[in-house]
């Protein structure tokens, strides 16, 4: 993982790391140097990256992020807290997909929700989000009105039409894309590909994991390679 987003990330970077988790990635941007806002809405996953971080680097608020600032019901998987989300769509998706997942979602609270154009204006414009929230990445981009230099949403073949909607977002018109297989250890595509390339080589991956991570790099701002 540091290998692969050291030369993704500036020195000094700021990262918005949306949908945190326990803070997995948090810990690689910032053992990288970058300042990281980990913006988690499970308070349990929380209170995790609090205790296994360093104040000095990372920034915890627990939130979910969306369209819209204000609450949201996120319905929680104690079982295999990664699974928590805000989408009954999602929810349905991966539970007809797996039935160990069916009735993992045993308790739900509410949360309150940001858009990442507030986290933004609070924090300033990050030089990558990574925005995995379980099925509810096409919210979260809709929150967002400017694209920074590199942006990350997660992608799953039972649910794959909402990230591919989250594509079509005109934020996106001016950039270029490249996509992960589970862990993103390396990229698929030798060159960086427009937003109908990429949506085609997502649809065509018949076999394999299914699970990934979309690219959208922003050619007005770029300083990747």
């Amino acid at each position: 993982m540091r290998e692969f987003f050291s030369p993704l990330l500036p020195k000094g970077a700021l990262v918005f790391d949306i949908g945190a988790n326990v803070g997995t990635m948090t810990r690689v941007f910032a053992s990288l140097g970058a300042k990281v806002i980990a913006v988690e809405p499970n308070p349990d996953c929380v209170r995790h990256i609090e205790l296994t971080t360093s104040r000095e680097t990372v920034e915890v608020l627990q939130a979910a992020v969306g369209e819209t600032n204000g609450l949201a019901v996120l319905k929680v998987s104690d079982g295999k807290d990664k699974m928590s989300s805000l989408s009954p769509e999602w929810r349905e998706a991966v539970s007809q997909e797996n039935q160990d997942y069916a009735g993992i979602w045993k308790r739900e609270m509410t949360v309150p929700m940001v858009t990442l154009d507030a986290l933004i204006q609070r924090f300033g414009v990050p030089s990558f989000i990574k925005i995995d929230v379980e099925g509810y990445e096409e919210e979260a981009i809709k929150g967002l009105t400017r694209c920074p230099p590199l942006l990350s949403l997660e992608f799953n073949r039972v649910f794959l039409e909402a990230a591919l909607r989250a594509l079509d977002s005109r934020i996106l018109d001016q950039a270029t894309f490249n996509y992960t297989l589970v862990d993103p250890v390396k990229f698929e595509l030798q060159d960086w590909v427009g937003r109908d390339e990429l949506k085609n080589r997502i649809l065509g991956l018949r076999t394999g994991p299914g699970l990934g991570d979309i690219f959208a790099r922003n050619r007005d701002r770029i300083h990747p390679s």
